[in-house]
């Protein structure tokens, strides 16, 4: 016998649908609750997190500002060109600054050649300002560095003006050492001409050998004023090249005579300084003219010239016997030189004009035997 389905499981009642309807619309209102629950949980969380990211902030602007309050010298903070904060040092400065403003320096500072130091006013009020610009990769904020460098630089000109003084006073010995020779010895000829027994031969032979020992003496007094001009008188913008090639010209010729050979290497063809032709001309002059005395007969004399970042460097190197260790502690001090026929003023003229440059003038020993000597200038940028 069949037994029907719908007796075994009878359809649900109305009451049965109600419950169920009750039932789910209580689950959505926990799901609800929870869901609120958990937003306001979110919104307690981001505040307290906001609050914290806040206080940090001014805590973090207040010990910047105290930093920048406490150090010794000015301090601007910029952004797109305009001030975002400065220090009262740096207002004492610039009083115009304010945050919020542009940022130009002042139109009477001047600045010093290519350096970033700049001259403002003029007698007892006359101030030198350093100016350094910092900034940090992929920011776009800056910071310029302002201090009132003044005094330090006074110091610094005394000191040189104090070294210059004494090194005049030793080189005013020297010198009277080595003018008395050729002096006397163009004193004695000259009374020889006197001599009215001597014949034409030796009178010419005399008046020779007279105009010789002047022309010493001419040389050397040629030179020392070159050494006391330490500064230069004006800087014009060239290229190294043609200035260092028109002093090969002036040597090579002599260096070829004597049996030397010089050996070239550009590596800097383009690179651009801004010196004083004369004085840098005469540094270069002096250092070719070293190796010429000092390299043998069949050897080489290497000029080079590279660019190393913002400095360009030319080193001329010889195979002579290089310099003593009893030479080297006064190389290039005025009448230093273990030359026979050497004045010790070259070495001397070089390094006065590499420094009134912003440059240096080094020695370096060549192995196994061997000078060289490298000058290094301050650089323009390529445009």
């Amino acid at each position: 016998m069949s037994v029907s389905l719908s007796l075994l499981h009878p359809p649900p009642s109305a009451n049965d649908a109600c419950d169920a309807v009750s039932g789910s619309e209580r689950a959505s209102e926990g799901d609800w609750r929870r869901l609120v629950e958990s937003l306001r949980q979110d919104l307690v969380q981001a505040h307290v997190r906001h609050d914290a990211e806040q206080e940090r902030r001014i805590r973090s602007e207040m010990d910047a500002g105290a930093l920048m309050a406490q150090v010794p010298f000015g301090l601007v903070t910029l952004h797109e060109g305009k001030v975002l904060a400065c220090n009262t040092a740096a207002t004492d400065l610039m009083p115009g600054l304010r945050p919020g403003g542009p940022f130009a320096l002042p139109a009477d500072w001047q600045r010093r050649g290519d350096s970033s130091t700049y001259h403002t006013g003029r007698g007892a009020d006359a101030r030198v300002m350093q100016v350094d610009w910092l900034s940090a990769p992929n920011l776009p904020t800056q910071w310029v560095r302002l201090e009132d460098v003044t005094a330090s630089q006074n110091e610094r000109d005394t000191s040189e003006r104090q070294s210059r003084l004494a090194a005049m006073g030793r080189m005013t010995a020297e010198l009277a050492h080595q003018l008395r020779t050729p002096l006397c010895t163009a004193t004695l000829y000259a009374s020889m001409l006197s001599d009215s027994e001597i014949n034409s031969a030796d009178h010419t032979l005399i008046v020779q050998r007279l105009v010789n020992q002047l022309g010493q003496l001419d040389a050397l007094i040629v030179r020392m004023l070159a050494f006391v001009k330490t500064r230069s008188r004006s800087h014009e913008v060239c290229a190294i090249e043609p200035l260092l090639r028109a002093q090969l010209d002036v040597v090579v010729p002599l260096m070829s005579q004597r049996g030397r050979v010089v050996r070239v290497d550009w590596s800097a063809p383009d690179c651009l300084v801004a010196v004083d032709q004369m004085q840098l001309g005469s540094a270069l002059l002096a250092l070719l003219e070293n190796a010429l005395q000092h390299a043998p007969a069949g050897s080489n004399v290497d000029v080079g010239c590279v660019a190393r970042g913002h400095r360009v460097e030319i080193t001329v190197a010889d195979q002579g016997p290089g310099v003593s260790e009893l030479l080297l502690p006064r190389l290039f001090e005025p009448f230093a030189t273990n030359h026979p026929t050497g004045t010790g003023l070259g070495l001397a003229i070089a390094r006065a004009a590499a420094e009134a440059h912003g440059g240096k003038l080094s020695y370096h020993a060549v192995q196994p035997q061997g000078a060289c000597f490298k000058l290094t200038l301050p650089a323009l940028p390529q445009v």
